[in-house]
């Protein structure tokens, strides 16, 4: 198999955790969306059924991800990360705090990655069903705080693509978001006003491993209307999710571990 091939691979499993494959995903769609050929497709499309890792139902024909990729979960044990253990206490505290969504967040390569998160306590709550779009950096607190403090060649890396549009207003502008960063940096924090999903605001600060480089991210989420005219209640989840990052970051003092990762 050649090294195209497994890009192409790797692509259409790619796209399966992206989109809403849970009611199959038809040949015609992975062709227009990923543009490949539909004899060449259909052969790589055999191959991985073959292999489980995706199925085609015989009715439908339509492709669904298989069950071998849940092997792959039972294997990957998250909570048992240190530094994700180590986190977890501070993620509460800003849920018992604030009573809202509390997300802790990382790159892996040019990937935004959740590693840990906690819902919200109130019956008007953020949909966390949102939170697993791995191409989002440029539109949540939890990217841009890393982002903003990353290296000029880091940043190239993960802002090569295109830059995606989730709402109206996302910044999906390089200069303008050039601006913002700047501007994050400057601050200390992050902030998501409706950018990701609409009618939510969240608020992000970077964790800095001891060579002072943004490993990770924390940010707290919470229905916009809430905070509009309760500067307080803004207070509140600004100085608890500070807190948390800088006790957080005390890990890499402990441990004298390198922060690199999920370095792009």
């Amino acid at each position: 198999m050649s090294v195209k091939s497994i890009f192409k691979t790797l692509d259409t499993l790619d796209y399966f955790l992206s989109s809403n494959s849970t009611k199959g995903i038809s040949l015609k769609e992975i062709c227009d969306r990923l543009g490949f050929k539909k004899s060449a497709a259909h052969h790589m499309l055999s191959t991985i059924c073959d292999k489980g890792y995706l199925y085609q139902d015989l009715k439908s024909k339509r492709y669904f991800l298989g069950s071998k990729l849940k092997k792959f979960s039972e294997v990957i044990d998250l909570k048992a990360n240190e530094f994700i253990s180590y986190a977890g206490p501070f993620l509460k505290k800003i849920n018992d705090i604030t009573g809202e969504a509390v997300h802790l967040a990382s790159f892996e390569g040019t990937k935004l990655i959740t590693l840990s998160m906690l819902e919200s306590t109130h019956p008007v709550r953020v949909d966390h069903g949102f939170l697993n779009k791995d191409n989002a950096f440029h539109a949540t607190a939890s990217g841009k705080a890393m982002l903003a403090f990353m290296t000029e060649a880091s940043k190239k890396k993960i802002l090569k693509g295109r830059l995606e549009k989730f709402t109206n207003h996302t910044i999906n502008n390089l200069e303008h978001l050039s601006f913002e960063l700047d501007k994050i940096n400057k601050n200390g924090f992050a902030t998501d006003d409706e950018e990701f999903q609409p009618g939510v605001f969240c608020v992000g600060f970077p964790i800095f491993d001891n060579q002072q480089k943004p490993f990770a991210s924390i940010s707290c989420s919470s229905p916009k209307f809430k905070i509009i005219n309760d500067k307080k209640y803004l207070d509140k989840i600004k100085s608890s999710v500070k807190f948390s990052a800088i006790e957080i970051g005390k890990y890499f003092k402990k441990t004298n571990n390198k922060g690199d990762k999920h370095a792009a």
